[in-house]
């Protein structure tokens, strides 16, 4: 069973492989970025390599669950295959486990190395941005589902809703778009609705304060949005104002015309007011109302501690789906 496997297998490893070693001249060939403490400094060159190592990543989990996943139940049973093989004394359970459980090997050792190559190298620019703090931050998602263990992950689960839906449909191409469908979906989703709340996020109340505060102008209008200082190396969820009670509220009337007494000048976005006023009196009878900024955050720290929730939550869903696969295909005539 193993060899067959391997056999029907082996046009599709070669051209992982290939890619593979492709991915491994190309950035051979152009070199590790050079950094500095004073900031990454990139070429253009380096910062599309750079972002094309991302989207690589966030893509060829997809591609697996594409390419490799869906043909493997929908092809056999398209083909006929699948009844010669169980004829000769092959139960469903052993067929459906040798394959999946070789592809899936496949699978991780493949993403595992394009990985490994990209965080090789993409690590400089990684630790400086780590150690200056901009929108680059491996926490932030961008970043945080191209590095450590959550693209293999992310590579099972894709290849075991494959193969469930190549189950399900048992037709190749359907199965092929489905899964894309799926799979991109699911993974937008998490982003806002699972991996903020893998772990408790981490809450900061602080007092506005004239120092410290941002002050963000909405439309035309006289509207203030207040922003307190983003806690160091952290992939902020939500920042607002809230009341005394805790409740999310717009900055007060009021406080325009404390801050601006003149209007605004011709400025636009995070201005100050054209005539010296008493900003910090302005900003004192905010905290005396009892407003505060509440920002929600998941600091740098806990990068790893997060990627191995995400990883344990993609291969409990991926054994779902394995299991759910290996049901129905007791059901394939």
């Amino acid at each position: 069973m193993t060899w067959l496997t391997l056999r029907q297998f082996r046009l599709s490893a070669l051209a992982v492989s290939a890619l593979l070693a492709a991915v491994a001249a190309v950035l051979l060939g152009v070199g590790r970025p050079v950094v500095t403490a004073a900031g990454p400094g990139l070429t253009s060159d380096d910062s599309t390599y750079y972002y094309l190592g991302i989207a690589a990543l966030h893509v060829f989990p997809a591609v697996i669950g594409a390419f490799w996943g869906a043909p493997l139940i929908s092809r056999e049973v398209e083909h006929g295959t699948h009844r010669l093989v169980w004829s000769q004394g092959v139960t469903r359970t052993r067929w459906l486990v040798a394959k999946t459980g070789l592809l899936a090997l496949a699978a991780v050792v493949a993403t595992g190395l394009f990985s490994l190559l990209v965080w090789w190298w993409s690590s400089p620019v990684d630790a400086i941005a780590t150690e200056n703090g901009p929108a680059a931050l491996r926490i932030e998602p961008l970043v945080f589902g191209a590095r450590g263990v959550v693209p293999i992950a992310h590579a099972v689960f894709a290849f075991a809703l494959g193969v469930a839906v190549s189950a399900l449909l048992r037709r190749t191409v359907p199965a092929m778009a489905v899964t894309l469908v799926l799979f991109t979906v699911f993974q937008v989703s998490a982003l806002d609705l699972v991996r903020p709340h893998l772990l408790p996020p981490e809450q900061q109340v602080s007092a506005p304060s004239a120092e410290g505060t941002t002050l963000y102008f909405l439309g035309a209008g006289s509207e203030l949005e207040l922003h307190a200082p983003v806690p160091e190396h952290s992939w902020v969820l939500e920042q607002r104002t809230v009341d005394r009670e805790g409740n999310a509220v717009a900055a007060p009337a009021w406080l325009f015309g404390c801050l601006f007494p003149n209007g605004l000048g011709s400025g636009a976005g995070t201005a100050v007011a054209n005539d010296p006023v008493d900003r910090e009196a302005c900003f004192d009878r905010l905290a005396a109302e009892g407003y505060r900024q509440h920002v929600t955050h998941q600091p740098n720290s806990r990068f790893w501690s997060l990627q191995w929730a995400e990883t344990a939550l993609y291969l409990a869903l991926a054994a779902l789906l394995a299991w759910f696969a290996l049901h129905r295909t007791r059901r394939v005539d």
